[in-house]
């Protein structure tokens, strides 16, 4: 079977990348400028949604840093010292996808009345579930980074085991550690799995509540311009776009994972693969900025006060 590897040559990957890193940068900062710093008079977000919307804007930002590093780190010396930075890059990507799913889900529980008792239950304890699904995820990442990190040091020169960073996947080990490695690694699949069909549930369910929804108020004549109907559409269509980029980005990793553990005729470098999530951090953040209020009105506020001070230069001048 011949092999075709895709790779992306090292200028394309610095241009696409250095790019993409500058923009979610600078939006991420202002992001985490709105958050912990809102408007005098107006009252900020309230729990969970500033813990999640916190958790993404950090993680994304973790995400571009250690990416960063990894390659000024290759660049500079291409030793083993990339490594322990490449599985910070996939821890940061990993809990970045993973609280979307959350924020997600959240906004679900909100616009979609639950009718059956377990979604009843699970929306009165919405904040606790999210708080536990947060601690447990983070947990899972953490020891998963933290096992990567060892096996790596303690194996680190030895000829006769393997390490691959894109997937987090390591071979011709017989210790426990090599079986910890492996258990945190199905783990992270199979939870990755279910964050993938929980955001394509959650956002087909909400699509379909407000298209019946829409549909009752066209039979009786009801208007559709409502302050809560607009504010749910827009979480809702936002929500639908997040959904898509996440399925992309999922299925990309969970291919590129099964590719390089059974035979397959395709392989992907390492600048293709965080390529592929960089897109994704740059649509989520774009995602941010367009459905959350809180980046829209302080954007806005920004604009305008600036335009205003450009009047008082030229009065001036």
């Amino acid at each position: 079977m011949s092999l075709t590897y895709i790779a992306m040559d090292e200028l394309s990957y610095t241009v696409v990348n250095g790019l993409l890193a500058v923009f979610n940068i600078l939006a991420n900062l202002f992001f985490a400028f709105c958050l912990f710093c809102p408007p005098r008079g107006r009252d900020g977000l309230k729990q969970p949604v500033k813990l999640l919307l916190g958790f993404l804007v950090c993680c994304t930002t973790i995400f571009l840093v250690s990416l960063i590093t990894s390659e000024c780190l290759w660049l500079l010396s291409e030793s083993k010292e990339s490594t322990y930075v490449d599985a910070f890059v996939a821890f940061a990507a990993f809990t970045s996808m993973s609280t979307s799913v959350w924020l997600n889900f959240f906004y679900y529980t909100q616009i979609v009345p639950a009718q059956r008792a377990l979604f009843i239950w699970v929306k009165r304890n919405i904040k606790i579930i999210i708080y536990w699904g947060l601690f447990v995820d983070r947990a899972l990442f953490l020891f998963d980074l933290a096992s990567d990190i060892y096996y790596v040091t303690i194996t680190e020169g030895n000829d006769n085991i393997t390490y691959t960073s894109t997937n987090d996947t390591v071979s011709d080990s017989t210790d426990g550690l090599f079986y910890t490695v492996k258990v945190c690694f199905y783990s992270k699949v199979f939870y990755m799995f279910f964050c993938l069909c929980v955001m394509v549930g959650s956002s087909c369910a909400t699509v379909c509540y407000l298209h019946r929804h829409m549909k009752r108020m066209k039979e009786t004549g009801s208007t559709f311009f409502s302050l809560r109907l607009h504010s749910q559409m827009r979480v809702t269509i936002t929500g639908i776009l997040q959904g898509i980029l996440y399925f992309l980005c999922a299925l990309w990793i969970l291919t590129d994972i099964f590719i390089n553990i059974y035979p397959s005729s395709i392989k992907f470098d390492y600048n293709t693969y965080y390529t592929v999530i960089s897109l994704y951090m740059f649509g989520t953040t774009v995602n941010l900025g367009i459905g959350q209020s809180v980046f829209r009105e302080r954007a806005a506020d920004i604009w305008l006060k600036a335009q205003q001070a450009a009047r008082s230069l030229k009065l001036c001048g």
